[in-house]
């Protein structure tokens, strides 16, 4: 049998062994001071103000807002039109609410599906997570999926495959991850992952590591990086060591403050970096700037570029108009209107109105028109160990 609250009245319940039906603007009391148990299904018609802890088989609330100054435990669903604020923790099979959930305490569901905004105070645990319009975790999260529309602000934790969220994504801890798949910018605190696609901006405050990094903007870590394959739109900076084992590619400046090691590292504007050690090829459209040198397969320089620090390759190649410190390589080609310091190489080719400071070579040198040296070109049997 039906236990009803009418319109506008104040019921004091204990165990209700069948369903609770309620109208609107009513109040609901423990007997005990404490908790109201529905053994059944509880339907709301309206708005309700539950002052105590409330457990129940399912909760349907329409055209009203549920408010619950206790904990709320559902075993079943959760289906409220407007909105549903609990003041401790909120346990459930699946919740759909389609204004606003704010829960003071922990949120435990396998499915959350939010019209408006989410609002948890603790930690919360749930599946798939599907918010259309802001998130708002102080605590850990612990999800599968996580779908938001507008923004996401967390604690950190752990969402095991995909994190879609269309504006801004804020971590306040290290995040681990499946996928990040983010319109805006992302705001972390360092974790790892297998992806992030990011279209403006990244920020990390804490070590990174993933498998793929794709960033349409800006890329900033306090600490170190490590993605198996980059590629940044506009610039990127590393505090510490960047480590890309396949590909890292910049559409404008790199800066690394560490080490960067990997193996193809392609960057359209300047690459500045304490020290560089690839296993494959480095191409740079602008300038090379290392402290303790620049180490690669081949080395690729633009036109007009610029390199402070020892460049050190097999293949060296200079581009036009181009100003170089000190290289060691086996091949060495240049175009027209270079300079360069002192040049250790196996081969060298030089185009017309070359400068150099020195050269020394064992096999062959191939001079254009008006290529003019500092001191003569020195041929030897063996070249000197070289550095990096």
């Amino acid at each position: 049998m039906d236990t009803r609250v009418s319109r506008g009245t104040t019921a004091k319940l204990g165990v209700i062994e069948g369903d609770l039906v309620g109208e609107d603007k009513i109040i609901i009391q423990a007997a005990d001071g404490l908790k109201v148990t529905v053994k059944g299904r509880t339907r709301f018609q309206g708005s309700v103000d539950i002052e105590c802890s409330f457990e129940c088989i399912s909760l349907d609330a329409k055209r009203g807002v549920v408010r619950v100054k206790g904990q709320l435990a559902v075993n079943d669903y959760i289906d409220v039109e407007k909105a549903l604020y609990s003041r401790g923790s909120v346990s459930c099979r699946t919740i759909d609410v389609g204004g606003k959930l704010v829960v003071s305490e922990a949120l435990t569901a396998e499915k959350v599906d939010v019209g408006g905004s989410v609002d948890v105070d603790g930690d919360a645990k749930c599946g798939k997570v599907d918010v259309g319009g802001s998130l708002n975790v102080r605590g850990s999260v612990n999800f599968e999926e996580l779908d938001v529309g507008g923004s996401v602000e967390i604690g950190g934790g752990v969402v095991s495959e995909e994190i879609d969220v269309g504006g801004i994504l804020r971590a306040k801890s290290p995040l681990e991850f499946g996928r990040i798949d983010l319109g805006g910018t992302a705001d972390l605190t360092g974790g790892k992952g297998r992806s992030i696609e990011v279209g403006g901006r990244l920020r990390s405050k804490g070590d990174l590591r993933c498998e793929d990094l794709d960033v349409g903007g800006v890329v900033d870590i306090d600490g170190t990086l490590d993605a198996q394959r980059a590629e940044v739109g506009g610039r990127i900076r590393v505090t510490r060591d960047l480590a890309s084992s396949e590909r890292l590619e910049v559409g404008g400046v790199m800066e690394v403050r560490g080490v960067l090691t990997g193996s193809e590292v392609e960057v359209g504007g300047s690459l500045r970096a304490y020290k560089a050690i690839l296993s494959g090829s480095g191409r740079v459209g602008g300038s090379i700037e290392t402290i303790q040198g620049f180490r690669a397969k081949s080395i690729e320089l633009g036109d007009g570029g610029q390199a402070v620090g020892v460049l050190v390759a097999n293949v060296v190649e200079i581009g036009s108009q181009a100003a170089v410190q000190d290289v060691y390589c086996n091949e060495l080609r240049v175009d027209d209107g270079s300079v360069l310091g002192r040049v250790f190489a196996e081969s060298a080719e030089l185009g017309d109105n070359c400068v150099l400071e020195k050269i020394v070579y064992t096999k062959s040198l191939r001079e254009g028109e008006r290529v003019r040296y500092q001191s003569p070109p020195e041929k030897v049997e063996s070249l000197p160990p070289f550095p990096v």
